[in-house]
């Protein structure tokens, strides 16, 4: 994989800026960053901008800039990731070899397979491995997003996956299929950040931080925030049942006391949009060696990497992928896209400007990114909103025209 570095023309930086101003001057979406590098993490960004208020309706609390913090929620989930592949080139772990799990997560190794509520469970057939973590095709899922699971979290007093002072037990709701046999959007980053946690014997903010986050100077992602990161940390809002911007207060708590226990692989990151678009430069400069993963690992983030199976079996992810307006809807028409144990990967181009090849996520609070190897960028846009699926959602629709007018505009 080679590394180009692309430059962003005056004309499309101020074209960027009008719509990205625009449309927070207008209340059309709240305060957001839009944020575009290079593998160069010397170079400065090829585009960097942050605007709006960090406490919606509250101009006296301030603008958001480079300092604010945000609940990153899932783009977690590609940390975990990196660090998992880091101990699997250093021999550490193994992608498909399903006796690492069965001894470091005992827990995950004994859920059932649920059909109902009611039901007590049937044992699994088959194995689990770390690809399924990393892929989604492990089994488990999120009792918010599936109606059975949520089901069974009220029936038997389960506190649910966004509970306050986490632990291990948190994160185990019954399996809804056999592993390698389905795709579902799951707790697999979860359990794969406990193994990493019972592998190094470190914490995974520990881990994080020495292996990733220090070596790439983004000092403010952690999973313990400071008094610091709340004083800058950008309120969440929501949208009415007019649509209309509100303040809103989370999922979660985000409270000092209440960020305590097992730290979420799945979505527990704080940080700002600039030090992430400093791990996602990491990433990319891994292509070559020297960088945070050895650049054959760092391929299997860019390429398809679902288990093999018959055609038709991961489907999941396109049902999932048509909850997402931003995904150009001809890539979830003509089967354009795939999994890679990074998150979503384009297998064509897409009409917005990313190319076949791309890795892209996000988070519930649409804090998106995306790494397009090919033209040698990385992106993020970001805000705190919880509006997750809807199609007339205004966020989803400037992040399409930023990169639009990003790409027309490298050079």
């Amino acid at each position: 994989m080679t590394v180009t570095t692309p430059t962003l023309s005056a004309d499309a930086k101020t074209k960027i800026d009008q719509i990205l101003q625009s449309a927070v001057d207008s209340k059309e979406i709240p305060a957001s960053t839009f944020a575009v590098a290079t593998a160069d993490l010397n170079a400065e960004p090829v585009y960097f901008k942050a605007s709006g208020e960090r406490v919606f309706g509250s101009p006296d609390k301030g603008q958001i800039n480079e300092d604010t913090v945000l609940q990153l929620m899932s783009m977690t989930k590609l940390v975990v990731t990196v660090a998992a592949l880091q101990l699997v080139a250093a021999g550490k772990l193994t992608l498909d070899d399903p006796e690492i799990i069965n001894k470091h997560l005992p827990e995950l190794t004994s859920l059932k397979i649920i059909k109902s509520a009611d039901d007590a469970g049937t044992d699994r057939t088959k194995p689990i491995t770390l690809r399924h973590l990393l892929t989604h095709t492990n089994g488990t899922g999120y009792d918010v997003m599936v109606p059975l699971l949520g089901e069974w979290a009220k029936k038997h007093s389960h506190p649910g996956v966004f509970a306050s002072n986490a632990t291990v037990q948190t994160f185990e709701l019954p399996l809804i299929f056999e592993p390698g046999t389905a795709w579902n959007y799951s707790l697999g980053l979860d359990w794969g950040g406990i193994l990493i946690e019972r592998v190094t014997g470190q914490s995974l903010d520990s881990y994080f931080k020495e292996n990733i986050f220090k070596p790439l100077g983004a000092d403010s992602l952690t999973f313990v925030p400071t008094e610091k990161h709340y004083e800058r940390l950008q309120q969440v809002v929501t949208r009415d049942a007019e649509k209309k911007l509100t303040v809103f207060p989370g999922i979660r708590e985000t409270a000092p006391e209440k960020v305590k226990g097992q730290a979420s692989g799945g979505a527990g990151l704080y940080g700002t949009a600039r030090d992430y678009l400093r791990f996602l430069q990491g990433i990319l400069r891994s292509a070559q060696p020297g960088g945070i993963l050895p650049p054959e690992y760092t391929e299997l983030i860019f390429s398809n990497q679902l288990p093999k199976a018959p055609e038709g079996t991961f489907k999941g992810q396109y049902e999932f992928a048509a909850l997402i307006p931003h995904i150009d809807p001809a890539l979830v028409a003509n089967g354009g896209l795939s999994h890679s144990l990074g998150g979503y990967l384009t297998t064509q181009d897409s009409k917005w400007g990313r190319k076949a090849g791309s890795d892209f996520w996000e988070g519930i609070y649409k804090t998106f990114y995306w790494m397009d190897p090919k033209t040698g960028i990385a992106g993020t846009f970001s805000t705190q909103c919880f509006n997750f699926g809807d199609p007339t959602d205004p966020q989803e629709k400037v992040y399409n025209q930023l990169e639009r007018a990003l790409y027309d505009g490298l050079q």
